[in-house]
């Protein structure tokens, strides 16, 4: 092994977990890991903490290639970085590899989903967010965290469902499958058991729910169908904005999809593509463009 040779690390970094893929210079895939959430907007140093575990246990599977940070180009993109602020303050810090890029899990999720051609692309997992890519500009909708946005996400369904409980809990509306369901996945009897395991909580506490929501939404049960529909309404809605900006093709992509893509509206589900790659991939795609600029 010499210190020529040249690796590409792929990271893929969301409010639930870190994903990561290792290539070599031709482009073979090594090994992919999962390490933590990385949403650098709400965690910069969990986030960083997670992309270094990522990386180091893509190089513990591959030991025998005894490869080290110094021959590889990383290609990160996160959530949470479409915040200068918080863009800054993590190209502030120091890193360890031959070159770095970092851009938002949307752009690589885009790059990745038209291998690197244009094309739009909505993620829908913890949070939810759209962006197209258009003669190499990437333009993004959404995506503006979980106190404020995410609609239709993983973790605004489970919040909802949440909401819909203490509701029930309070008598403002009558306990249904749904409420109920709610309260024994959380082990929870009362609003204040509901209510001090809530509080706090990161969106991945609430995404937890969002497939129990889906699926009693399949099953045909009330409450559960009008928070799915009024989050696919959204989805749908964000898919036709992005279509409008000259897009050739559109993907859904995230912890959810599958799961929502049903929902979405017809002239929406008619136009929809499959990724071609995977973010982590689209992040080596801006990787590699980085090192020719």
């Amino acid at each position: 092994m010499t210190a020529q040779q040249q690796f590409f690390i792929g990271i893929d970094g969301g409010g639930t977990k870190c994903k990561a893929r290792l290539e070599d210079a031709n482009g073979t895939l090594l090994v992919e890991a999962i390490a933590g959430p990385a949403n650098a907007a709400r965690d910069l140093d969990g986030t960083l903490h997670s992309i270094y575990m990522a990386c180091d246990m893509l190089l513990s599977q591959v030991a025998d290639l005894n490869i080290s940070y110094a021959q590889i180009h990383a290609g990160i993109g996160l959530a949470g970085v479409n915040l200068p602020h918080v863009k800054e303050e993590l190209l502030a810090r120091k890193h360890p590899f031959a070159s770095q890029v970092i851009s938002t899990d949307l752009h690589i999720a885009c790059l990745g989903a038209h291998s690197g051609e244009d094309g739009a692309i909505i993620i829908t997992g913890t949070g939810s967010s759209g962006a197209s890519i258009v003669n190499n500009k990437c333009i993004e909708i959404g995506g503006h965290g979980f106190v404020v946005g995410d609609k239709g996400s993983g973790a605004w369904l489970g919040k909802m469902a949440v909401t819909h409980s203490l509701e029930a809990l309070d008598g403002i509306i009558t306990p249904c499958i749904l409420s109920q369901s709610v309260l024994d996945v959380l082990q929870c009897k009362t609003a204040y058991d509901l209510v001090t395991m809530s509080i706090n909580a990161k969106p991945a506490f609430f995404a937890q729910l969002a497939p129990l929501v889906l699926n009693l939404a399949t099953d045909k049960q009330p409450a559960a169908i009008t928070l799915v529909s009024d989050g696919a309404n959204y989805i749908s809605q964000l898919a036709r904005c992005l279509m409008q900006q000259a897009s050739s093709r559109i993907s859904i992509i995230g912890g959810i999809s599958s799961l929502l893509i049903p929902w979405l509206a017809p002239d929406v589900r008619a136009i929809l593509s499959d990724a071609k790659l995977p973010p982590e991939a689209g992040a080596i795609l801006l990787a590699k463009t980085n090192l020719t600029q």
